[in-house]
């Protein structure tokens, strides 16, 4: 490397840095993610001769996402890192009447979250978590905006799903136990709208 590539090297970890570290922060485990980080800009360093300069933060996730997928391999934790990303303690819960309500929507998505595959997950991770235009959605995935696209909508309809799904199980807990806001299998529901 030379050394106007060496400064624009250093400009592109200044610049990014905090943005890959969140990126690898929310996929694998709090200890981990320094270390990720690292690697990432390791292999940034010896790839850097292909870094696209018109769209970098889309080829720098690419990097990372791959970097990750061999990290959570290598550690075989990629169902604990699923938990630890989906209680993100960042996240709030938009309104609640009371904390129960939080753990309980916190609690629902994480389970209907942990049961989406990687990628349905990686997908609404770049939209939502990352806030990418599906263009740059597409080019840290390495597949064309249309098959993002289509991606990115079966996962939104998995994940609704998922969440639907869970609500009626729940709702069936809740008639099967007798619970006291929702009668009992011999009365009827009282107060729920659907």
């Amino acid at each position: 490397m030379v050394l106007g590539e060496e400064n624009e090297f250093r400009a592109v970890y200044v610049r990014h840095h905090t943005a890959v570290y969140r990126y690898v922060r929310r996929r694998v485990l709090a200890d981990d993610a320094a270390d990720v980080t690292a690697e990432v800009f390791t292999t940034v360093w010896r790839r850097f001769g292909d870094l696209p300069r018109e769209r970098v933060l889309p080829w720098l996730y690419g990097v990372a996402r791959n970097t990750v997928a061999n990290h959570l391999r290598a550690q075989e934790t990629a169902s604990a890192a699923a938990v630890a990303v989906a209680v993100d303690k960042s996240a709030t819960v938009a309104v609640a009447r009371d904390v129960g309500d939080q753990v309980a929507a916190r609690d629902a998505v994480r389970r209907a979250w942990s049961g989406l595959s990687a990628t349905d997950r990686e997908v609404l991770a770049l939209i939502g978590w990352e806030a990418l235009p599906v263009r740059d959605a597409a080019r840290a995935m390495e597949c064309s905006t249309a098959v993002f696209s289509m991606r990115l909508l079966r996962a939104r309809q998995r994940l609704r799903k998922a969440l639907d799904d869970l609500d009626d199980l729940d709702d069936l807990d809740d008639l099967e136990n007798g619970s006291p806001w929702t009668g009992t299998a011999d009365t009827p529901k009282v107060g729920v709208v659907r």
